[in-house]
Formats: C-alpha cells, sequence, structure tokens
C-alpha cells in the first residue's frame, strides 16, 4: 500500500501545523492578506491528498497521484502551483481540470476529485456513480443537505470548516489518518455521526 506513515514522519509536523491554521483562520483575513481563496482551497486539497492512504492497486508506486478539479479553474490553477516539485510519498501530482458533462467513467482515474458549484444537484449524480471508487472525493459547497463526498468543506462564521464521512472512504478502501480526522468538524461512519473527538 502506498503509506502516509513515512510522509507523516519526515513531513507531518508541518503538515499537520500547515492543516490546523488552515481549519482555524479567518477566510476573510487570509485573502486580505494575499493569500487568495483559491491558494487557501488548494492547500486544503494537498493536505487531504497527503494524510489519505489509497490501495496499492489503485495506486501503484510508480504512478502520478492524478488530481481533478471541477467547477474552479482558480482553485485548479492554484493546485497546479501547489504541487510542483511536492511529490506525495514519492507520487508525483498531476492537476486536471474536469468538466461534468465529461463522461463519469473518466472521472476514475482521479485518485482525488475536488468538485464545487452553485448546483450542487448537477455533481451529485457524479458523486453518486464514484461511490465505493478509490477516490478522495471532496465537496466544496455551503449546501447543508449535500453530503455524497468523503469530504465536505464550507465556510463557518467566516472560517474554513470541513468534515468527513470516514464509512464512504472506507468503502472506496481509503484510509484517512486518524491526525487528518481529529481536525473535523464532524466525522460520520457509516450511519452513525460522531462528534469531533468521538471517532470509534
Amino acid at each position: 500500500m502506498t503509506s502516509f506513515s513515512s510522509t507523516c514522519r519526515s513531513r507531518g509536523g508541518w503538515g499537520l501545523a500547515l492543516a490546523a491554521g488552515l481549519m482555524a483562520v479567518s477566510v476573510r483575513t487570509i485573502v486580505a492578506q494575499d493569500a487568495t481563496e483559491p491558494a487557501l482551497k488548494s492547500a486544503l486539497v494537498f493536505n487531504f491528498a497527503k494524510f489519505t492512504n489509497w490501495p496499492q492497486d489503485a495506486l501503484p508506486r510508480s504512478a502520478n497521484l492524478v488530481a481533478c478539479v471541477v467547477g474552479s479553474e482558480d482553485v485548479g490553477e492554484a493546485l497546479q502551483k501547489a504541487v510542483k516539485n511536492r511529490p506525495l510519498d514519492g507520487h508525483a501530482i498531476a492537476v486536471s481540470n474536469r468538466d461534468l458533462r465529461d463522461p463519469h467513467p473518466s472521472f476514475r482515474s482521479c485518485h482525488v476529485l475536488y468538485i464545487t458549484g452553485r448546483d450542487p444537484k448537477l455533481f451529485e449524480r457524479l458523486l453518486t456513480d464514484l461511490r465505493g471508487a478509490p477516490i478522495l472525493t471532496i465537496v466544496d459547497v455551503d449546501d447543508p443537505t449535500v453530503s455524497a463526498g468523503i469530504a465536505k468543506v464550507f465556510v463557518e462564521n467566516g472560517r474554513m470548516r470541513f468534515q468527513v464521512d470516514n464509512g464512504l472512504a472506507r468503502q472506496g478502501r481509503l484510509e484517512i489518518s486518524s491526525r487528518l480526522l481529529s481536525l473535523a468538524t464532524v466525522v460520520r461512519d457509516n450511519a452513525r455521526r460522531d462528534a469531533l473527538g468521538g471517532v470509534r
């Protein structure tokens, strides 16, 4: 398996600190300080990937990690800059901008799928089709009714937050580090909702 353990040992200190800082900082303040919102979100995607473990048949050691972005060219461009010359556990990261009109099977080549948009109903079908695949799906939407992705990013009281459906991750044979789960506002496991600190 491609493991996040060696990555956490070598880079986990600053990586986890960065993730924690990203969760706590005000989006408005960051944008005002010239760290744009797309740059912030691309850093979140990078950290989600860094603390996720894919099965080896889905991500062989010689393969690139493919990060797909749907709904925001700005986030895609920021992610390309963020991952340049920054491999994860020996995997180069290839960023691919995608369109919801692309055939759904083509998305199965993605290891990470960041998806956003004004009408979440348009991409819920895609996320449902990908359920069970080893793809880390990250949904960026404020609609509380949307919960089809493994991770959901949202703004609450001016701060960037995220929640994780660990049951969906397990269906896709993905292992998310408990250190990342500890930073989530909510962790869902199958049909059960666990509050922060209540992950089992």
